[in-house]
């Protein structure tokens, strides 16, 4: 592309998408896209800015075809085997994630996360650049030019460790295999190479931290904020290894938090309201992108059986158990309620998210929740500590009280005592993690790489222990779409094994 100067305004920017990352997957010459303007003039004041940061959110809709969302959220659990392949998943592709032997030619769905999250992260660039330099006067809300660009930059910070997680060795630290990190606006086809993950790392944590220090309180849980750019970051510091500082961080979001950051007092309340626009307003989100009815196809219904279907291994494993001394504990008797037999495509379906399964029309995807913060205050205070610190088994029994554990209970389902080794301790995070986020996005997939990482590779815990397919550790993350690496004149370097 020889020229890409155009910024999607409002929510009609979801067309857009090809457009806006083409530099990344074909060569388009002077494409005027419709519904947009020329971003040299377009940002001029507070009303424009303000439109530019919702066609930056407007990044996250969830679409019938084409986008990052949802395949995005949904492509890790079908990796990590709790979720199988759907309806309409037969092809190379999708049998290829299920199996953990990903293509990296052909891949429109991996082309199209690869794609849209360059997307979110250019509208960002757009925002970033065309803003900072706009004087004050013509911001007639107090602070609210500072907002706008911590906003931007947390979105910028989510799009970068997306694609790091995705498609980066994300687990090691000195590793090479990063993502290329952007951050001005794509202004013509030059392409960089990828950057390590050092230094995609510090990229995300820049901006997380301008986040932290000038993102708004609370606008909307349909919003990023103070308490999720704190949260967020807590979860790149455990991916990244830093637990002394994820734990610091997790201690300041549930001590300082308030009323409008705080764990529902019911597991199940924070997803039963479909009917109801009360969703949106749980003190459970930190921050939550709103589900898109016209979509056609929303997220719940691509859980539904259509591309992907709760797998029984779930059930099977959130009904294990571990013996503590001489007590059998079991990791969950409660949350697996949320999944529902479907009688339709086998498996189960989720009451998550809407569905054709359910009522109501109102839907969110958790970016991350208040439950999610204890769990990793627990993993990353035994980790930091090498021991299980009262604290980390706080966090943890936390968690399963409020999904009806007790101290003693004749189902197993109890709170952990304090003689849990660390091992054991570990485990009982990953499974608390495994009951609480299941088909929230992939985490569960990630826990698996990270546990394994931490162990040496194939040496202690392994994947494969999970899922019998999952050998190969190249193969724990997608390759760079082989359509891209061309488009840029195999600038970019392609994952080892692909």
């Amino acid at each position: 592309m020889k020229n890409l100067k155009y910024i999607y305004l409002g929510l009609v920017s979801a067309a857009m998408l090809t457009a806006a990352s083409c530099q990344l997957t074909e060569e388009l010459d002077d494409y005027t896209p419709p519904y947009a303007l020329d971003a040299e003039t377009a940002i001029n004041n507070e009303a424009s800015a303000e439109l530019a940061l919702t066609g930056a959110y407007a990044a996250f809709r969830q679409k019938s075809l084409g986008g990052a969302f949802p395949l995005f959220y949904i492509l890790p659990d079908i990796m990590s085997g709790y979720s199988g392949n759907g309806i309409v998943s037969t092809g190379p592709e999708p049998l290829g994630w299920a199996a953990n032997n990903p293509i990296a030619a052909g891949a429109s769905d991996t082309k199209n996360i690869y794609a849209g999250l360059y997307d979110l992260i250019n509208r960002t660039n757009w925002l970033i650049e065309k803003v900072t330099p706009l004087d004050q006067s013509v911001f007639p809300t107090a602070g609210r030019k500072e907002q706008i660009l911590a906003e931007a930059k947390i979105l910028r910070a989510m799009g970068h460790f997306y694609l790091l997680r995705t498609f980066g060795q994300f687990y090691d630290v000195n590793s090479e295999f990063g993502v290329l990190v952007r951050t001005s606006p794509v202004k013509n086809s030059d392409i960089s190479p990828r950057n390590t993950v050092a230094e995609t790392y510090a990229a995300i944590i820049s901006d997380l931290d301008e986040g932290i220090a000038n993102a708004p309180a609370l606008r909307s849980k349909k919003y990023s904020n103070k308490s999720f750019a704190k949260a967020f970051k807590a979860r790149v510091l455990l991916y990244k290894g830093d637990y002394a500082n994820a734990v610091t961080l997790c201690q300041d979001v549930i001590a300082n938090g308030g009323a409008n950051f705080k764990l529902e007092p019911t597991y199940g309340a924070i997803f039963d309201q479909h009917d109801s626009a009360v969703i949106f307003t749980s003190t459970e989100i930190l921050f939550g992108t709103p589900g898109e009815t016209g979509a056609g196809l929303g997220l719940g219904n691509y859980y539904s059986g259509l591309f992907t279907t709760i797998s029984p291994v779930y059930k099977s494993a959130i009904a294990a158990s571990m013996t503590v001394g001489s007590q059998t504990i079991t990791y969950d008797n409660s949350r697996t309620a949320v999944f529902v037999l479907n009688a339709s495509y086998g498996g189960y379906y989720t009451t998550k998210y809407r569905s054709y399964f359910t009522t109501g029309t109102n839907e969110m995807f958790y970016h991350m929740r208040m439950g999610e913060v204890y769990l990793i205050l627990a993993e990353a205070i035994a980790r930091a500590n090498n021991a299980v610190t009262p604290e980390a088994l706080t966090a943890l029994n936390t968690i399963r009280t409020r999904a009806g554990a007790a101290a003693s209970a004749g189902n197993g389902f109890v709170t952990y005592p304090s003689t849990i080794s660390l091992a054991q301790f570990l485990t009982a995070v990953r499974f608390e993690k495994l009951a609480e986020l299941h088909a929230e996005g992939g985490e569960t997939w990630f826990d698996l790489v990270r546990y394994d990482y931490a162990d040496g590779f194939g040496t202690g815990f392994k994947v494969s222990d999970v899922k019998a397919t999952a050998t190969d550790s190249d193969k724990f993350i997608l390759p760079i779409p082989t359509e891209s690496i061309d488009a840029g004149n195999n600038v970019i370097k392609q994952n080892p094994s692909y």
